[in-house]
């Protein structure tokens, strides 16, 4: 179905301020020179940057410079152009003192009917900790795997008894759960 109403950049543009104002998520709104128009309190609160000191910021110069990273200036770049679009590019973002977090970023301009005034809108993802999860669980997986061979190995090097083949049969299946 196509939409007949005239696009207003002014209300529209109000209406990307106030979503974004509103995000639960970590984003913010770009202008063409990729300074901050609009930031999240998320954005704020996730990455330890006062909200007042955000708007009118270049996002390069936002913190200490840790988002200084020139592939990501490439590819803002690119999709300011309209030559792509950053669907996930993953970054380390490097602060002093603090552990590197490992940040997803997708990155859109927003069509609004205002060609002279282009918005760009970025949403970050920390995933650093999703990531040590799942490594954490891989491992366990694998030492569950170990120790099941362990136990394959010594029951069938002996003549079992039926509470060991027992044993060895419910120590299976939580593997298997756990591989689930």
């Amino acid at each position: 179905m196509a939409n007949d109403l005239p696009v207003i950049p002014v209300v529209t543009h109000s209406l990307a301020l106030a979503l974004v104002a509103t995000s639960d998520a970590p984003i913010l709104l770009l202008d063409g020179a990729s300074t901050v128009v609009a930031a999240s309190d998320s954005f704020a609160r996730a990455f330890h940057i006062d909200p007042a000191h955000l708007d009118g910021q270049s996002l390069f110069a936002l913190g200490s410079g840790e988002w200084d990273v020139a592939q990501l200036r490439s590819l803002l770049k690119a999709t300011l152009s309209g030559a792509a679009d950053i669907a996930a590019y993953e970054m380390d973002l490097r602060r002093d003192g603090e552990a590197p977090r490992r940040l997803v970023i997708t990155a859109h301009i927003l069509e609004y009917g205002d060609a002279a005034n282009v918005r760009l809108l970025l949403a970050v993802s920390d995933v650093t900790d999703a990531r040590l999860a799942e490594r954490l669980k891989d491992d366990l997986l694998r030492e569950k795997a170990i120790l099941f061979q362990e136990l394959q190995h010594r029951v069938a090097t002996r003549d079992p008894t039926p509470a060991q083949l027992e044993v060895a049969e419910a120590a299976l299946q939580a593997c298997l759960e756990l591989e689930r």
